[in-house]
């Protein structure tokens, strides 16, 4: 069986090109869905035109962005921002957001890890947030997807690290429109165990992204079994996105390739 709902992040594949050119070349190699991380820096009137042209769809984009899910002192100006990420997502026809508990910079670093605040205190803030967003959520049909990171490589000081904390926000919130997002990357460096944790928290997971280990690169580089993975969430029949958020290990082409074989 092949996966049918595929989306590729144009921010690490087809790199070869502009931006708003990867769409087209989404298209051409046969991709129904693409993502992308911020959206204040992108053309989003651009990206519909494109889009709605080549009946190409977003199939998701970070919601957050300067401000931290777990502090306090930004919970005012973070419930602001992911507003802003829902009606512009409700622009795009995008179903997804993608929701961190850190603010994150340009390349992926934390730019603060906030040790001042305990870690009791950054869930009790990162539920009440999400409480005060699920009815917005839940209005405008588009399913914030809350991620947890690895602090490992790329996200040092990153607070949500390992899928049960994430598992255990988004229960607390009990919203059909509060998911997580299984980063099966991530959650290789942090705690393995993949299929495992996919059977015990498959009615959570509202959004999977796919690299191998180590490098993120595409599938069939690493240590990952991805085959046994997919064929996991298939059994469980998760029917939702499988996004590919990966650096090609040679090109893009040669990535895609492997994608679509998938």
């Amino acid at each position: 069986m092949i996966i049918t709902k595929k989306s590729v992040c144009i921010e690490t594949i087809f790199t070869e090109v502009p931006f708003e050119e990867r769409i087209k070349l989404a298209k051409d190699f046969g991709f129904e869905y693409i993502e992308f991380w911020t959206w204040k820096d992108k053309d989003i009137d651009k990206i519909k035109s494109i889009c709605e042209n080549l009946e190409i769809k977003v199939a998701s984009f970070s919601g957050d962005q300067d401000f931290s899910l777990i502090n306090e002192q930004e919970s005012k100006e973070y419930i602001s921002f992911v507003k802003d990420s829902i009606k512009t997502a409700r622009y795009l026809d995008c179903q997804y957001l993608v929701l961190h508990s850190n603010a994150l910079g340009k390349n992926g670093e934390v730019l603060n890890p906030h040790h001042e605040i305990s870690d009791y205190k950054k869930f009790y803030t990162m539920v009440n947030v999400l409480k005060d967003l699920a009815p917005i959520a839940e209005e405008a049909k588009v399913t914030l997807a809350l991620e947890a990171l690895n602090t490992k490589i790329d996200h040092v000081g990153n607070f949500l690290a390992y899928t049960k904390d994430a598992v255990e926000v988004v229960k607390l919130i009990n919203s059909p429109y509060i998911k997580i997002l299984y980063d099966v990357y991530h959650m290789q460096i942090m705690e393995g165990d993949l299929i495992n944790t996919i059977k015990k928290y498959i009615e959570v997971i509202g959004y999977v992204h796919i690299a191998d280990v180590p490098g993120r690169h595409e599938p069939g580089t690493g240590e990952i079994n991805f085959i046994n993975v997919i064929e996991t969430l298939k059994l469980l029949n998760y029917n939702g996105i499988i996004g590919f958020e990966l650096y090609p290990l040679k090109d893009s082409k040669q990535a895609v390739a492997i994608i679509n074989n998938l």
